[in-house]
Formats: structure tokens, C-alpha cells, sequence
């Protein structure tokens, strides 16, 4: 069913989006869930509209992430999710089925990551999950998953040189933690996404937060995180908010943060 109240906020997002930083973005999804109402076209065109050059982007299904980058594959870096339905996310990392799914996706050379993915330390290590990670590392790829630190731990440790994406920097871990896990992991990295405690009510930086950003400029990305419908339709005011603590930040801190690590990590034509 057509989600007539997203359509209505769609339709105004480029009249409201306004002048903002230039960044790449670690963390979109493009779901089927939002086709109905967001053609790949209008998807590209929401980008533009809030200066988000190059974005991370995984989808379930994948067709998603296929039909974004059909239209700009310079700018979409396609990662590829153990999700083909949503029920999935439950089983993946103990699924056979799903391994040989994802070898012979993998074998095409399309994607540039693997996930993002929910684990947790329950089923931090699987015997699919370690043949899942060799694959990954064997195709070297990035990693970007929705865990706790226990369980990131455990996937550095099973490969250690793969580039790891803690998807929301853990999202509720204290800042100790994260700084703990940047200087113990050199493969490391953290996207921002749904870190609204970075700031306080008043959107300025905790002390805390930007002294780790400006400790360790190399490591984060930003991310919207574009995981249900509306995300999409509030993509303004969420891009908002990162412009407002990039811009506490110094100058060359925000530009890593802001695009160029995504850059360096991912570069174009590579």
C-alpha cells in the first residue's frame, strides 16, 4: 500500500532542503519498503537535494542498491546485505543457504562491502559466519555491522585486516569504549549514524565527542541512515543536524569526517 503521507513529504523535500555542507554518506538503504513512493530517479534526486555526494548503500533486496547505482555508479558504493527478505536478519550467520548466496554474489565483482548486518554476541561466532568472513576477506571488501563492541571484537579478530565499519559507533557505547576499540584496532572505523548523543539538547558537540573526532579524524564517517520510509522524508532535518556538529569541528577533521575518508577507503573508479 502506497504510504500516501511519505508521498505528500517527498513531494516538498526540495522546496525545504537548504544550502548545506558537501559530504559522502556512510549509511543508506534503499528498501523496498519506499520504492512504491521513491523511484530510484527521486532517491538520486533527494542526494542532490541535501549535497550528499557519494553514499554507502545497502538495501533489502539488493535490487535496490542495483537500482541506484544504474543511475550513478560513480556515486553509489554497493554493499551487499545476508538480508534477500527481511526475516533474514535472524538467520543469516548460521545459514548454508545463504553463504552460497552470498558467494556467488560476491563473485561478480559488483560490491565494494559486506552488510550492514545485525549480530550480536550470542552468535558472534558461527562456523558460516567465519566461512562469511573469509569470503569477505578473500574478495577484500569493507565490513559494516550493527553490533556491540563484544561482538566487533570478535569479527576484527577473525580478520583482522578487513576494514570494519562500526555501524552507529556502537550506538549507545560510551565514549571510552570507542576510544578503547580506535587504538586497539587499526582496521577500525565508525559510522555516525543515529549518534544523536554526540551533542547536547543544544546541538553542540560534547567535550567527550569532539576531542575522540578530533583524536581520531581517520577513522568516522557520517551517515543518515535511511532505514525506513520516513528517514528518507526527514532527510533534511538529519542532514541538518551533521552539518551543525561538522561545522564545531576544524576544518580539516570535518572535511575527513565529512567525505574524505569515504574517498580514501572507497575511491572512485577503483
Amino acid at each position: 500500500m502506497i504510504n500516501l503521507r511519505l508521498a505528500g513529504a517527498l513531494m516538498c523535500l526540495s522546496l525545504s532542503a537548504s544550502a548545506s555542507t558537501i559530504i559522502n554518506d556512510g549509511h543508506i538503504h534503499y528498501n523496498d519498503d519506499v520504492w512504491a513512493d521513491l523511484a530510484p530517479e527521486h532517491a538520486i534526486g533527494l542526494l542532490d537535494d541535501n549535497n550528499i555526494n557519494r553514499a554507502i548503500v545497502f538495501s533489502t533486496p539488493e535490487e535496490g542498491t542495483r537500482k541506484l547505482y544504474r543511475l550513478a555508479p560513480d556515486r553509489i558504493i554497493p554493499f551487499i546485505r545476508p538480508y534477500r527478505v527481511f526475516r533474514d536478519r535472524f538467520s543469516w550467520f548460521n545459514d548454508a543457504d545463504m553463504l552460497d548466496y552470498l558467494k556467488k554474489e560476491i563473485s561478480t565483482g559488483f560490491y565494494k562491502g559486506f552488510g550492514e548486518f545485525h549480530l550480536f554476541k550470542k552468535n558472534k561466532d558461527t562456523p558460516i559466519l567465519r566461512q562469511m568472513m573469509q569470503l569477505v576477506a578473500d574478495h577484500d571488501l569493507a565490513v559494516n555491522a550493527h553490533a556491540d563492541a563484544e561482538t566487533i571484537e570478535s569479527l576484527i579478530s577473525m580478520q583482522p585486516d578487513v576494514v570494519m565499519i562500526w555501524a552507529h559507533c556502537g550506538m549507545d557505547h560510551p565514549v571510552d569504549d570507542v576510544r578503547r576499540m580506535l587504538d586497539q584496532y587499526p582496521s577500525l572505523h565508525c559510522d555516525l549514524s543515529f549518534r544523536d548523543k554526540l551533542t547536547d539538547p543544544r546541538s553542540v558537540l560534547t567535550p567527550a565527542w569532539k576531542t575522540l573526532l578530533e583524536d581520531y579524524p581517520q577513522r568516522f564517517m557520517t551517515g543518515m541512515d535511511t532505514y525506513i520510509p520516513r528517514r528518507w522524508a526527514h532527510l533534511p532535518e538529519i542532514k541538518e543536524y551533521a552539518d551543525t556538529w561538522l561545522g564545531q569541528l576544524s576544518p580539516e577533521t570535518a572535511r575527513l569526517i565529512g567525505g574524505g575518508n569515504i574517498d580514501r577507503l572507497f575511491p572512485v573508479n577503483d
